[in-house]
C-alpha cells in the first residue's frame, strides 16, 4: 500500500519522538492552512464538490499545535486524504471484517493511549485505501461545544468531524456497528447534511433525530470509501457493554473520501459501480424537505359559549 500525505513531510510528523523534533519539525508546520492537494499535486477524492470552510485556512495537519506529539501522529493519519490502492481499486469490507481486525489487530486503545509511532497500526492495515457497503444507522456532528484536537478544537458544526455508524442490516442495534466520519476539512454541502439526521441543542447539550431527514438518510444502502484508520483514542464499546461512544470496533473508515447510495431498482452489489450514484448527485435531486412548524395553537372550530353571569346572591332574611 502507497499512501502519499499532503506533504514530504508527513512520514517525519507522524513518527517523530523528541522533544526538540516537536519543537522544530511540528511547529515549522503548524501555522500552515489545511492543503487541498495531495504532495504528487493530485486534488482531493472529492474536489469537484468541495466546499472552503475558516478551518481550512487556521487548522493544519497536525491539528491542535499544543496537542502532544502523540496526537499529533494520529492527527495527521486522521487527515490523510491520499491513500491509494495498490490493485487500482479500494479493497472491499464489510463491516464485520472492522469488528473482527479489532479482535486479531490486538492493539491498545484508550483515552491518553495513543501512540507516538504508528507502526503497529499501519502494519495491522491502518492507511489501505477501503471500500464498504452498509446500512446507515445513525449520524451527528461530533464534539460539538469543544471540539477535537485534530480540527484545533473548533466549537462550532463547521469544525468537527460527522460521525456515522454503519451496520450489515438496517435494522442492527447501534452497538452493533462500525464508524465512518467526514472531515470538516473542506466537507461537501451535501455531506455536511448527513451530520443533521440528529439535531443539537446548544442550551441542553443533547442531540434530537430529525425524523424527516433520518427516514430520508435511512432510505438505502451505502457504499462508502475512505482510509482504514484506528481510533486509538478510545475503546470499543460492543452490545453488552456500558460505555461511550457505542460501537463493536475502533478501526473505522476515516476520512471518508467517497459516499454513495444504491440506485433504485439495483442490487446494491458493491462491486458493481452502475448500482451507485453519488450521494451529492442524488441528495440535490431530491425535493427539499418542508420545514416543520414550530410549536403553535389553533382557533377552535367552535368557540367556547361565554358563560351565564351570575345573578348576584340575596342574602336570607333572618327568622324574626
Amino acid at each position: 500500500m502507497l499512501i502519499r500525505r499532503f506533504f514530504p513531510a508527513a512520514s517525519f510528523l507522524a513518527f517523530c519522538f523528541a522533544a526538540s523534533c516537536a519543537l522544530l519539525g511540528l511547529q515549522s508546520h503548524a501555522q500552515s492552512a489545511f492543503p487541498d492537494k495531495c504532495d504528487n499535486g493530485n486534488p482531493l477524492p472529492f474536489d469537484a464538490i468541495k466546499v472552503s470552510h475558516p478551518l481550512d485556512g487556521s487548522c493544519g495537519i497536525i491539528g491542535k499545535t499544543t496537542s502532544s506529539v502523540s496526537s499529533h501522529a494520529q492527527n495527521s493519519a486522521k487527515n490523510n486524504f491520499c491513500a491509494v490502492a495498490t490493485s487500482g481499486t479500494p479493497e472491499i469490507f464489510t463491516p464485520q471484517m472492522l469488528t473482527d481486525l479489532q479482535a486479531s489487530a490486538g492493539l491498545v486503545s484508550g483515552q491518553g493511549k495513543e501512540p507516538p509511532d504508528r507502526g503497529d497500526e499501519q502494519a495491522a492495515g491502518e492507511g489501505k485505501l477501503i471500500r464498504m457497503k452498509a446500512f446507515l444507522i445513525e449520524a451527528h456532528h461530533a464534539d460539538l461545544g469543544g471540539g477535537e484536537s485534530v480540527n484545533c478544537n473548533g466549537p462550532k458544526e463547521e469544525d468537527n468531524d460527522i460521525h456515522i455508524a454503519f451496520a450489515t442490516d438496517s435494522g442492527a442495534e447501534e452497538c452493533s456497528s462500525v464508524s465512518a466520519e467526514i472531515s470538516p476539512h473542506f466537507r461537501p454541502a451535501s455531506w455536511n447534511e448527513i451530520g443533521h439526521y440528529e439535531k443539537y441543542n446548544s442550551s441542553s447539550h443533547l442531540y434530537a433525530v430529525d425524523p424527516q431527514i433520518s427516514a430520508r438518510l435511512q432510505s438505502q444502502a451505502y457504499r462508502v470509501t475512505g482510509q482504514l484508520f484506528f481510533d486509538a483514542s478510545h475503546g470499543p464499546c460492543p452490545c453488552g457493554t456500558k460505555c461511550n461512544p457505542v460501537r463493536s470496533s475502533v478501526w473505522e473508515i476515516h476520512p471518508v473520501y467517497a459516499i454513495e447510495v444504491c440506485r433504485a431498482g439495483a442490487t446494491c452489489d458493491v462491486n458493481t459501480d452502475s448500482d451507485w450514484v453519488a450521494f451529492d448527485t442524488w441528495w440535490t435531486s431530491l425535493t427539499p424537505l418542508k420545514k416543520v412548524r414550530p410549536p403553535h395553537s389553533h382557533t377552535p372550530h367552535e368557540p367556547k359559549t361565554p358563560a351565564k353571569p351570575k345573578t348576584p346572591h340575596k342574602p336570607a332574611t333572618p327568622n324574626p
